[in-house]
């Protein structure tokens, strides 16, 4: 089992280290996830500790991808900013926006991709109603990779990320069955994200009970669980405020930008990407044995951000 954390070229991120011996002394002999938001000007990123590249997520796809733009602009509200935000105003866009990520994992030599099944908007987010089905974004999203992997032939591992918006869930093994049967690029698996399976069940109080609900649906998939190649391991445990939300959802801004900037605060206040700490972690994760493990934390600091993965490495022996 290769051992990654979680990184990206933001500069908020990158500026936290004075030069890339910085970088190395946080690593502690693991690799790195990487998302690729802004070139590395200063070279702090050393290509070879890179194992995977998160592909860069678009949360609100679909209608655009189906060439729906009634829908789209009900979202964006202007066609500029559809274009800003797809590059284009065809699906074309989307797939060319998909193979920047496939480029950077090439130029990197990363060993796996992942990709976020889901579609939402910003209403959807705040009431937890989903205007598409789950077979929808699933069906959508085989019909894009597909696309997207046609030609790529001896590439990296393709990992499929869960999350709890609409799309691939992992809490029901027919939707996880479809989603492997329906992209046919051969190296393909899942990425299980812990944190995210967690806010599939809002009642869940204690990491404790979040390690026995994780199992059930382990339990629940059997051999489908077979397919999880990689684990992105980290907890948030906010369902009570999930639930006041959805009860009582916010006026919408009447601008995207101004959503956007809405949408990005409360989703990191829910999706909070804590140390997974409790008794039964690793035993959790040596059920599963995935090839990669990614502690995927987010912090403010440096500092910070080295506490909690002393948190997280030490449920290992670390």
């Amino acid at each position: 089992m290769k051992t990654q954390i979680n990184l990206t070229t933001s500069s908020c991120d990158l500026d936290r280290f004075a030069d890339r011996e910085a970088l190395l002394t946080l690593l502690d002999g693991d690799g790195i996830e990487l998302t690729c938001f802004e070139d590395d000007a200063r070279n702090i990123v050393p290509a070879e500790r890179v194992r995977g590249i998160h592909m860069s997520c678009l949360p609100c796809w679909l209608d655009f991808w189906r060439g729906d733009t009634a829908a789209c602009l009900k979202e964006f509200d202007r066609i500029e900013t559809v274009r800003a935000v797809f590059g284009g105003e065809t699906p074309d866009a989307l797939l060319a926006h998909y193979r920047r990520d496939l480029e950077l994992a090439r130029r990197y030599g990363a060993e796996y991709l992942v990709f976020h099944v889901c579609d939402g908007t910003a209403r959807e987010t705040f009431t937890g109603k989903s205007l598409h089905s789950d077979e929808a974004v699933i069906d959508a999203s085989a019909d894009l990779l597909n696309e997207l992997m046609r030609d790529v032939t001896d590439g990296p591992w393709l990992l499929l990320e869960n999350l709890w918006y609409a799309g691939h869930r992992f809490t029901d093994p027919a939707m996880t069955a479809r989603l492997l049967e329906r992209v046919h690029y051969p190296k393909i698996g899942l990425m299980l994200d812990t944190g995210h399976l967690l806010h599939t069940n809002l009642d869940l109080a204690t990491q404790q009970e979040g390690v026995r609900y994780i199992h059930r649906m382990l339990d629940r998939h059997g051999s489908l669980a077979k397919r999880i190649v990689g684990v992105h391991l980290n907890q948030s445990l906010t369902g009570t405020r999930i639930k006041a939300m959805q009860a009582n959802p916010p006026k919408l801004p009447d601008t995207y930008e101004a959503r956007s900037e809405q949408l990005f605060y409360y989703v990191f206040s829910i999706d909070r990407h804590e140390p997974f700490t409790c008794e039964g972690v690793r035993e959790l994760i040596e059920r599963i044995d995935p090839a990669y493990l990614t502690f995927e934390l987010m912090s403010n600091n440096l500092e910070e951000h080295r506490r909690l993965l002393q948190a997280q490495r030490a449920v290992f022996g670390r």
